[in-house]
């Protein structure tokens, strides 16, 4: 944590003074309602165009992840900007019907299963792919045992990797026990949310999107 940050610094919002009154405050309570109002005018979008329907929690958050605009001083997610700062314009070209350069899916992935889906680079920036789950409730820590246990709690462990021939690209993951360090590729066991992103795809070459349950 966090997922993702918000402008919270200096930001100028109505006040409740009069209706044409506006001041400049800074701290969650300007960030917090940006992010809320955001996802909530995205999913009135995605519900215009798909007959009143409504994206999962899992999608619209996942969404949001995936469209992030990088933020902190190394690639991939960190312990201060999370996977980055929400970007709407791009989280709402996901879903703009008839785009060529997004796909979005819903499935469902019992265990021991595999997800396969190739893909052709187009050239035209990064080849990134997203999986976000909500998992169900973890065994609850007893009371009284050390402060921030870090025993894992993932319930449903999904892996997503891309596939390039003998080549396989993992997932960004952090280290709780060393929070200062950059993001580096490998296995996450503990997250329910994993992105892998390739910046140097060759246009025109396959590459499989894996995931495994």
């Amino acid at each position: 944590k966090p997922d993702l940050v918000t402008d919270g610094v200096n930001v100028f919002s109505p006040i409740a003074t009069a209706n044409n009154a506006y001041d400049i405050y800074s701290g969650t309570s300007m960030s917090s309602p940006a992010a809320a109002g955001s996802f909530l005018l995205l999913q009135e979008y995605y519900s215009r165009l798909h007959g009143g329907a409504f994206m999962r929690l899992a999608t619209l958050r996942g969404i949001a992840i995936h469209t992030a605009r990088e933020a902190g001083s190394n690639p991939g997610p960190d312990y201060q900007f999370g996977w980055g700062l929400l970007n709407m314009e791009a989280a709402a070209a996901v879903i703009t019907p008839n785009n060529t350069t997004h796909l979005i899916q819903e499935n469902v992935l019992n265990n021991g299963g595999t997800f396969s889906l190739t893909v052709i680079a187009s050239g035209n920036g990064t080849l990134k792919a997203t999986i976000c789950w909500t998992d169900p409730k973890g065994s609850v820590t007893p009371e009284g045992s050390a402060l921030d246990n870090t025993s894992k709690k993932l319930v449903n462990d999904f892996d997503l990797v891309i596939k390039k021939g003998a080549s396989t690209y993992r997932t960004w993951t952090l280290n709780g026990s060393l929070p200062a360090n950059a993001a580096t590729r490998g296995n996450n066991s503990s997250d329910n949310v994993e992105k892998v992103e390739l910046p140097d795809v060759v246009p025109g070459d396959t590459y499989t999107i894996e995931i495994t349950h």
